[in-house]
This record gives C-alpha cells, structure tokens and sequence, in this order.
C-alpha cells in the first residue's frame, strides 16, 4: 500500500520516539550506575522478521548492530513466539557483544499479527564467572567469563518463569540489584509494545508496517547515494592490538581492511586480519558488523538512523576463526576494548582516504580505547560486597579541519555520560583525588586529538582489582602526519619506591587499603604535522595547562621568551627545523603512524 509522506514521517521520527522513552525509562528506574549514570543501554524495534527499524539516540553503537543477529537467535529458538511473551539473551556468538550485555526481548503483536520484536539492553556491572565485573583479561575460554545465556524465555501469558530468575540469581553477584535492572528491562520493553500499537490503533497497523520498510529504503538510499559519489577503487588500513596477553610470545595482533568501492556497493574485506588470539582480544561476528557500522557512520553524520537500509548496504567478510569473527569458546568479553575499537578505526581510516578528494569533514583519526576497570569491595553504606565497572572517557582523534574533543566516548556511546565520582564513592571504598585533564596525552597535529582523562583514586578498603584494556604501546593512530595518541595508564602507588605498572591485564588483584591507582585514559591520534598548526592554538592549550612549554617547543615549533611571549624568530627556525626533519615512525605515543602518514589531507582543508 501507498502512505503520504507526511504520515510516513511521523512515523519515522515515532519509532525513534518509542526507543527513546523506553531508554529513558530504564535510566531511572535501573540499580546499574553503569546504566543509570554511564547511559550503557540501548533501545531498539525490529521488524517481526529481525530488521532493525530504529533505536535512541543517546544508544550504543557497540549494541545496536548486534540486534538483527539477537533476534534472529531468538526466532530459531522460538520459532512459534506468543503474545506476552519475554525472552532474555547475552550469547555473544550467536548474536551478542559480551556477556554483560544483557538483551531482554518481547515479541510486538497487533492482533494476531507480528509486527515487531522490541529489545531492550543493558550492561550489567556483574554476570558471574571467577572476577568480580566478569571481565577476565587472563580468561582463554568462555567458560572462564561468567554466565552465557542462550535465547531463554523469561516471561510466559504474562506470568515470570521462576527457574529463569533462580538460574540468574544463583551465578550473578548482588542478585537482587540485577533483578532489579531485570525488571526495568521488561518494563521498556513493555513501554515501547505500548506505544507501537497506539500507533497501530491510530494510523493503523498496514500503515505502520508499511512505515517501518520506508524507513529502511529511505536509509538504504541514502547511504548508496552517499558512497556514488566517492571515487571507486581499494582502500587499506592496518591497526594492531598491543599483544595477545595469554600467548606465550605475546605477539601483536592484527587487524586489516581493505575497503573496495565499486559505484554504489561497498565490501569489507577483514580476510588478512590476524587468527583468533588465545586471550581475550577478539569478537563474533555480529559484533563485527557493529563496529563497521559504528565507523561507517561517523562518516556518514548525516544518516542518523542505523537500520537495517544501512545493514544491507554493507558487504562484509571475513574469516571464521579470525580475531574479528571468533568462534565459541574463544573469550570475548573485552571486544570494545580489542577488536571492536580497531575496526572501528580502520573503518574510518579507509573512510578517510576515500574522501580525500571528496570531503575533508568525513576524516577521522583514531580515538580512545575504552578500558574495562571493575572494582570490588565491601559496601562503603551497607557493607555488603560492591562490585562497580568503570571506564574513563578519553580523547577523540582529530579531523582534518578540526580538534578531536577530549573527555568523550563517542565512538561507543552517543549519549555517554561519567559516572560521578560521587555516586562511585557511594558504591565502592575508593576516594577520588583527581577528576581532569592528562596533560600532554594527545596525539599532537596541526590538529590534534582530545585528551585523556586521570581519574586517580586511593583505596578507602581492601578491594579486588581487575582491568582489561589495550593502547599501551600501539595507542591511537594519527593520520597525514598527525602524532599518535598518548598511553592508557594503571599504576600503582605513582612516584613512589612501590611503584608498579599493571598495564591492561590484570585479573582480580587484591591492593591493600590506602594504595594510590593513577588511571589514566589515551588520548585521540592527530592530523596533519604539529609543526603546522596555527600558534594561537597552541598557545591556548599552553596558557591552560593541556601540554605545557617542551612539548609547545619540541613538538610544534613554538618557542617563547623569557616573559611568556612568542619569540617570532626563534618559532620560525624551530618550524623550518621541524619541517626538514624526518618524523619517528612507529606506532607507539607521539610517533607517526607508517600507514596513517600517507593519508591525505583534503585539498579544502588547505
């Protein structure tokens, strides 16, 4: 059938309006602060045969492309869904994350007719297995990173499955705040059933129907439309992982794309990426296609809804058993801290080259990595065990006509927010001594990277430590001579004869009371040559502490004099010096990237 266009738009902006809501509601009614105060859930509508309609805007990326998969799981399992039915799901390989991701989903009918699956996930601080927060860098299986749950029905006629709880109360810590981010998953769920059939009874439920396949289409040719007027041809991109923790050589590991544009068609190609680790590194394929999503998009501002028109226009391959498609039992719950934010990064870095004579706003260097830290320890209120996952937002890479922004997250979460110092301190016995900038932490350019961000704290308790990240020595790429980022740092007792760095691999430490962590997070690569950028910017970052006088000189060439003012001279013979030299390629913090240095900048950008 024919709709208006005008009602199709309502329409539109409605599903996301739904989404919206139900995220919303679980934000105030969750326990999580991961959930409450982080904002690490996701909101979704699905068509009744797994095609992803919409999501929140304030979602994660890293959730959203993994829905189609989920349903889909959930279809095989329970071919015959019924009205009132709930299912809940974290398996990451048939169509999951990680196991915290915990996706609740229920089954829209009008009528008798399916016309929807509505999902609603969250991460929970804790699911079980042998750390306190399940992250587990020394894990080399699954089974070593706590509960996987396979398409099980929660909810029958309306009525909850006893077992269902009994089962996730028996392997989770803090059982009953878990139920209770449970229920408020149902219950968005339940919200989002609600407002779909208002929608139904309003426009009816063939307009409704026929709105949701518009949506796509409209999306689909958007994006076809978009990558039609970029140039055909092959684009690669290598970025590593830091080193495969559980091998015995510890080597790197690598994740490549070449890109291939042919008219309006595009193909993934991750089939020269590095074989499946043996630690914790890698993800399955339904995360793969999130993460190639997440980078697309940042490319593609303008395609605000990922659906399933921008899905289908993505070909995708890759091999099963490698590092970006793994398969069971290979350990996959630090996904957004490996492979997920390196393919997102060699998306938008052959994105960039794509561009380069095109449009320089679409390039990006690499940003942050999301360090897992989870900590646990006896309730500073209640005395109870506490267990919090935290992360520390850190810098973006530059664009090619811009600063990246520091203290973000956004390549994983729009609508990120921290989780404050205070309502952590309620939770877990740390006290903060320190909530602001990493001095000197970009990746230095004539644009440079966002800065990362320290988040130091002192012990209040005994407590148990554990921290899975990556970007200690392949940090974030800088591109057409832009530095790399700076370190993602863990250290113990800073300064001090008992100073000892933990990098990103440790699991369930005990660290006595009155101990001093420095938490340090990366900051984002650099574009373009720091020698080139304009003085007034760096004289900026100086006057406000965010590098300061040796790096203002060594780095970008300007030198100042004896009252804190610009010697023209001397900064013009650092910058002719510093424009003769050959940079230090590597891949290591304020290095140039040797792959990243051939990308070019856009001729507008000039």
């Amino acid at each position: 059938m024919t709709t208006d266009p005008i009602t199709l738009e309502v329409l539109r902006h409605g599903f996301r309006a739904i989404c919206n809501e139900s995220s919303a509601l679980l934000e105030r009614v969750a326990y999580a602060p991961t959930i409450t105060e982080g904002h690490d859930y996701s909101g979704s509508l699905l068509t009744g045969d797994a095609k992803l309609i919409s999501h929140g805007q304030k979602d994660q990326a890293a959730h959203l492309g993994t829905f189609e998969a989920s349903v889909s799981a959930v279809k095989r399992a329970f071919p015959d869904p019924q009205p009132q039915d709930v299912y809940i799901f974290n398996d990451p390989y048939e169509g999951g994350s990680h196991q915290p991701d915990i996706k609740v989903l229920r089954p829209i009918f009008a009528g008798a007719q399916l016309i929807a699956y509505a999902v609603s996930c969250g991460h929970w601080p804790d699911v079980g297995g042998p750390v306190p927060g399940t992250f587990n860098p020394r894990a080399t299986s699954s089974f070593a990173e706590g509960l996987r749950i396979p398409p099980t029905l929660l909810s029958r006629d309306g009525e909850t499955i006893g077992s269902t709880i009994a089962l996730l109360e028996a392997n989770v810590r803090q059982p009953a705040e878990r139920m209770a981010d449970l229920f408020g998953q149902v219950q968005a769920t339940k919200l989002m059933e609600t407002r779909l059939l208002e929608y139904a009874e309003r426009f009816g439920v063939d307009t409704v129907v026929t709105a949701m396949a518009a949506s796509m289409e409209r999306s689909a040719d958007l994006l076809r439309g978009a990558i039609a007027r970029i140039p055909d041809g092959t684009y690669s991109f290598t970025d590593y992982g830091d080193m495969d923790y559980m091998h015995p050589d510890r080597p790197r590991i690598k994740v490549h794309l070449d890109l291939t544009i042919d008219g309006s068609d595009t193909i993934f190609d991750f089939t020269q990426s590095d074989p499946a680790p043996i630690g914790v590194f890698g993800f399955a394929r339904p995360a793969l296609l999130a993460a190639v999503c997440d980078g697309t998009l940042h490319c593609f501002p303008d395609l605000k809804p990922l659906n399933h028109g921008v899905t289908s226009a993505l070909r995708i391959e890759s091999v099963p058993g490698s590092c970006v498609d793994v398969l069971p039992p290979t350990p996959v719950t630090g996904y957004a801290s490996g492979a997920y934010e390196k393919v997102a990064a060699v998306t938008m870095a052959c994105w960039a080259q794509a561009f380069t004579d095109v449009d320089r706003r679409r390039q990006h260097a690499a940003t942050i990595n999301l360090a897992n830290l989870v900590i646990s320890g006896r309730h500073p209120e209640s005395g109870g065990e506490s267990v919090a996952y935290l992360w520390n937002e850190g810098g973006q890479g530059a664009r090619s006509y811009k600063d990246g922004n520091s203290f973000q997250l956004m390549i994983f979460i729009g609508g990120a927010t921290n989780q404050p110092i205070e309502v952590i301190e309620r939770i877990i016995p740390i006290r903060y001594l320190s909530c602001e900038i990493a001095p000197n932490s970009c990746g230095h350019g004539r644009f440079r990277g966002g800065f990362g961000i320290d988040r130091s704290f002192e012990t209040a308790e005994d407590i148990v430590l554990t921290m899975h990240g990556d970007r200690v020595e392949v940090t974030p790429f800088g591109l057409a001579g832009g530095h790399n980022g700076g370190a993602n740092l863990l250290v113990l007792n800073p300064g001090t004869a008992e100073e000892r760095r933990l990098g990103m691999d440790t699991s369930g430490l005990n660290i006595p009371r009155g101990t001093r962590v420095l938490y340090c997070s990366n900051g984002g690569g650099g574009f373009g040559p720091p020698h080139e950028r304009d003085v007034a910017l760096v004289l900026r970052d100086l006057r406000t502490g965010f590098i300061d006088r040796g790096v203002a000189e060594s780095v970008y060439g300007v030198v100042l004099d004896a009252a804190g003012a610009v010697d023209a001279t001397r900064t013009r013979t650092a910058r002719e010096r510093l424009a003769g030299e050959r940079p230090e390629i590597g891949l290591g913090p304020n290095q140039v990237h040797p792959v990243g240095a051939g990308v070019r900048l856009a001729p507008d950008a000039a």
